[in-house]
């Protein structure tokens, strides 16, 4: 029996077992890669599929919690500086411009204000997905890791001192915060009375110290074993 002959005598047999077989296979085998990449959170991209691990989403009494230790970090820090505000500045991706290139974007998450102050006007507008080269004071943290800055020196046409002054904000303190040369966050202190650099210089490493806390709770949701001296 030649190969002709075998197969007109198990057509059948292969329509109905081989092909279907075949196909689990195959089936089987794309959903184990898809769920090994997913897994193991690996980002695969090519011409056809493009595959991202998802985001970790927080349960919601988890994220009351995590929120709570934050703004407690920013109480204690913006008190033991005598500062007005203390906040949180997240640093985003706002999506990609049309040459590909990433829309770098900030957002205040998280803030606390002294008794008989507010934070900023209308800030869920004017704080939330700025852009980073529209920023100077972001910028000059972001390059120097601090920065301290007064706003009567500030350019005279920059849109921030005007929002500034109109939050009566005379001086700010920013701490940058990086996880592996990635900038991650920015801790502000902000003033609305007289200050100097010089004032903050001996107790620098107390901000760091609270950045560092922070960033590290909101990554893992919960106070670091450390304490702060």
């Amino acid at each position: 029996m030649n190969a002709w002959e075998f197969l007109n005598a198990n057509i059948w047999k292969m329509i109905f077992v081989a092909l279907p077989m075949v196909f689990s296979l195959l089936y089987l085998t794309i959903l184990g890669t898809f769920l090994l990449i997913k897994s193991q959170k690996l980002f695969v991209s090519t011409k056809w599929i493009q595959v991202k691990p998802e985001d970790p989403k927080l349960p919601l009494l988890d994220y009351i919690v995590r929120d709570k230790l934050v703004y407690g970090q920013l109480h204690l820090l913006r008190e033991h500086f005598s500062a007005h505000v203390a906040c949180v500045i997240s640093l985003h991706n706002g999506g990609k411009f049309n040459n590909g290139l990433s829309v770098q974007k900030w957002t205040l998450t998280h803030d606390c204000a002294a008794d008989g102050h507010i934070t900023f006007y209308n800030k869920g507008l004017k704080f939330k997905e700025q852009l980073v080269s529209q920023s100077e004071w972001i910028v000059e943290c972001i390059s120097k890791d601090e920065f301290f800055f007064s706003v009567d020196t500030m350019d005279e046409s920059s849109a921030w001192r005007r929002e500034f002054v109109r939050n009566a904000i005379q001086h700010g303190f920013l701490r940058l915060v990086e996880t592996d040369d990635n900038p991650e966050l920015v801790i502000g202190l902000f003033f609305r009375n007289e200050k100097t650099e010089s004032d903050l210089r001996l107790n620098k490493h107390i901000i760091r110290e609270y950045s560092d806390r922070i960033s590290s709770i909101l990554k893992t949701g919960a106070e670091p074993s450390w304490q702060l001296n």
